[in-house]
């Protein structure tokens, strides 16, 4: 299984999971304690139809390019994020979600009037990429260095198995 920044694969993804919660359900038996899992593979649906159609974010916001790459050992995600201080980048993991936002604010206070054009201003970078199940997101790290952050997030090991014997 791979992490995704390819909206089709997760939906297949999502889809396959609401399809075994509702086979689970049956026609008539609606537990409450699938109405949790539904809301959150809703939300997630909306999240991926918005990667597909394009972002809606507000002005200022930038999605940052992303590239995420598997090894035997860990998932390895590295995004652009020119001009941040590592100090101004926030990342965290929520669920099955690594969620990366980040300020570059301006170099100085300016008097407006003294530019012609001013497109160089603060501006904020968000991005969320989904993880797969096999990461260690506790054991996660990450390195800026010349306006490219990459967050490497080791993966469970086979050899942490638990063998379950049989009686």
């Amino acid at each position: 299984m791979t992490a995704g920044l390819i909206p089709a694969e997760e939906l297949r993804k999502l889809q396959f999971r609401m399809n075994k919660l509702m086979d689970e359900l049956g026609l008539d038996a609606l537990g409450s304690k699938y109405i949790d899992e539904l809301g959150r593979m809703q939300k997630r649906m909306g999240d991926l139809m918005e990667e597909v159609e394009g972002p809606n974010l507000k002005k200022g916001v930038i999605r940052p390019l992303a590239d995420v790459h598997e090894t035997e050992e860990a998932l390895v995600v590295t995004m652009d994020m020119p001009g941040v201080e590592k100090q101004d980048i926030d990342i965290s993991v929520v669920e099955d979600e690594l969620r990366v936002s980040a300020q570059r604010k301006s170099e100085a206070e300016v008097n407006e009037q003294d530019y012609h054009r001013r497109e160089r201003t603060y501006t904020r970078f968000e991005r969320r990429v989904l993880l797969p199940d096999s990461i260690r997101t506790e054991e996660g790290r990450a390195t800026l260095n010349n306006g490219v952050l990459q967050i490497t997030l080791p993966k469970v090991s086979v050899l942490n198995r638990k063998r379950i014997a049989i009686d």
